[in-house]
Formats: C-alpha cells, sequence, structure tokens
C-alpha cells in the first residue's frame, strides 16, 4: 500500500477542490430512520411540493475547511434530478457555504461529474491535474473519476475526526 498524500493536496494552496453536495455538503437525512424514503419518482414528485434543503442543516467541519480556501478555487458538482432540485441545492451552497454561483454545477448523471471536472480544469491551464480534487461520498463516483482522469479524488470520509 501506498503512502497517502491526501493531506498535503488538502494543504496546498494551488489545490482547486470541487465538493458533492449530498452527504458531503449536506447530510442525507429524508427517511424517518433510513437516509432516504423514496424512490426517484416520488422524489421528483415531492420537489413539487417541498424543498427539503431549506431543513438540512450544514456540516461545520466542511463550512470551516471551505471558509479557509481561496474561493476562486472552490466548485460544486452535484446530480440533480430537475430544475426544482438544482434552485434547491444551489440556494443552499449559497447560503452555508457563499461559494460564487458560477462555480456551482448540476448533472443529471453521476458519470457527468468527470466531464464538469475537465471543463473546470480549463479555466487553469498551468494547474497539475492532482491538484483538481473532486470530493463525493460515493465511491463508484470517486472511481469513476479515478479511472478516467488524472483527477485527485478524496471520500468525505477524510475530513472526519
Amino acid at each position: 500500500m501506498v503512502e497517502s498524500k491526501i493531506k498535503d493536496l488538502l494543504e496546498n494552496p494551488q489545490s482547486v477542490f470541487v465538493f458533492d453536495v449530498d452527504g458531503v455538503l449536506a447530510p442525507i437525512e429524508y427517511g424517518e430512520y433510513n437516509h432516504y424514503f423514496y424512490d426517484d419518482e416520488k422524489w421528483a414528485n415531492y420537489l413539487k411540493n417541498e424543498n427539503p434543503y431549506q431543513k438540512v442543516r450544514p456540516f461545520k467541519t466542511m463550512q470551516e475547511f471551505i471558509q479557509k480556501l481561496n474561493k476562486e478555487n472552490v466548485y460544486v458538482i452535484t446530480k440533480v434530478m430537475n430544475d426544482l432540485e438544482t434552485e434547491y441545492k444551489k440556494d443552499f451552497v449559497l447560503k452555508n457555504y457563499q461559494i460564487d454561483q458560477s462555480h456551482l454545477f448540476a448533472v443529471s448523471s453521476e458519470n457527468d461529474k468527470v466531464i464538469i471536472l475537465t471543463e473546470i480544469k480549463k479555466r487553469y491551464p498551468h494547474l497539475k491535474d492532482k491538484y483538481l480534487i473532486m470530493i463525493d461520498d460515493t465511491v463508484n463516483v470517486l472511481n469513476n473519476i479515478m479511472e478516467k482522469s488524472a483527477f485527485s479524488t478524496i471520500h468525505i470520509s477524510s475530513f472526519l475526526k
């Protein structure tokens, strides 16, 4: 096993951080005793009448971490199912993390995250790929990025104390 250098990335001032929302910037606590209470179709209908992100609390650890960063180097890529969810998540991120709205991206597929990462990288032509970092809670997403790019990936568990 190789030695992890994730801490080096987290402390490097040139690092560009890209965060997922659900499970990274916001807890997934929608069911009474489960993380989720609907299938995707019912969730889409629920979003028509409710904004679940109004009731969700941000993670203090992530707020403190992001607050110390250069906001020019902070982005969000989140999977959404419709425009309402996009609006709700953007409002949540702006209110709780003060990330520039032009740095927020919504995708319809987890596979699209690597595409958006590639677009973000174009804004930093001299940045080594390893300094573009995706922070997510879904191992399949992180594995996909790792397999299809040279960008760095960090699981949210690296932030747990």
